[in-house]
């Protein structure tokens, strides 16, 4: 079946921007960018757009990119405004495509393929949307990347919402869909926060694919000075709160990952602990 895929690309996060929309780019028919009112985020804070309107022209080499203007900002309710710019970049899509990939800037899709093939699952199924198990990088030196992992040491995954979505879906939360969806599951996957309780009414899971295919979330594998900025201006959170987070618990890490427990900064229980790795070409090194 000759499918119209498309994308949206969030421009307020460079650090990722090249090697992430390079990943999907070649299997693109079109692509759309929700640019906010005055480069300001959804609490109102300055974000660079130029910079990523620089990456993201360098990588569309065929000009599928589509400019959206909006005005998206809450600062009481931050995820409320991400809803509502991520809708107006799926709404722009509705004509044009048969599915849209919405994955974040600092989140790297190792398989494309497999992508497609639970596309084609999810149509099979009556489902219009494909939740995806991510990998997630909690720092990085020059030979290590540190991993979110079980709390007995197993692989784990986050399902943070859909990375793939029918034009026609409403969003909630920021990028989960209303309806029925296909949860793929990465084998023998049982420690993930998402699975040790029975599947919903809307939720269809599918085991299928390996470790080394799940989505590489590198939100905080970024540098020291990434990462102060990052603490300094996130959408959900901000103030001494972040500071001290980046003081205690990101930075001393290479130190103290053997012990460190409950690592996410602001949802209990969701990271357990974290496991040292060798630092590879595959974990989207730049």
């Amino acid at each position: 079946m000759n499918r119209r895929i498309g994308a949206y690309v969030l421009p307020g996060d460079v650090v990722w921007l090249e090697q992430t929309l390079a990943s999907y780019y070649p299997i693109l028919d079109a692509l759309v960018v929700p640019v906010p009112e005055g480069a300001r985020g959804w609490t109102g804070a300055p974000i660079p757009v130029d910079a990523a309107m620089k990456i993201i022209d360098r990588v569309d080499t065929r000009r599928l990119m589509r400019r959206v203007s909006g005005r998206w900002r809450d600062t009481d309710h931050p995820m409320r405004a991400e809803t509502a710019q991520r809708q107006a970049a799926l709404d722009a899509l509705a004509e044009e495509v048969d599915w849209v990939i919405q994955l974040d800037a600092d989140e790297l899709l190792p398989d494309v393929d497999a992508l497609l093939m639970a596309i084609e699952e999810a149509e099979n199924r009556g489902l219009s949307a494909v939740e995806w198990p991510m990998r997630v990088l909690f720092r990085r030196t020059s030979r290590h990347v540190f991993e979110v992992v079980a709390a007995d040491g197993a692989s784990r995954y986050d399902y943070p919402g859909a990375i793939a979505v029918r034009p026609g879906v409403r969003l909630l939360d920021a990028r989960r869909a209303e309806g029925g969806f296909l949860r793929v599951v990465a084998r023998g996957d049982t420690s993930s926060l998402q699975l040790v309780h029975s599947p919903g009414e809307r939720e269809h899971r599918w085991e299928a694919i390996g470790h080394a295919q799940a989505v590489i979330h590198n939100s905080w594998a970024r540098t020291t000075a990434e990462i102060r900025q990052k603490t300094r201006s996130w959408g959900h959170a901000s103030g001494w709160r972040g500071a001290v987070y980046f003081a205690t618990v990101w930075l001393p890490v290479p130190l103290t990952w053997r012990w460190a427990r409950d690592v996410h900064p602001f949802s209990r229980g969701l990271w357990p602990r974290l496991e040292r790795r060798a630092l590879a070409p595959s974990l989207a090194g730049r």
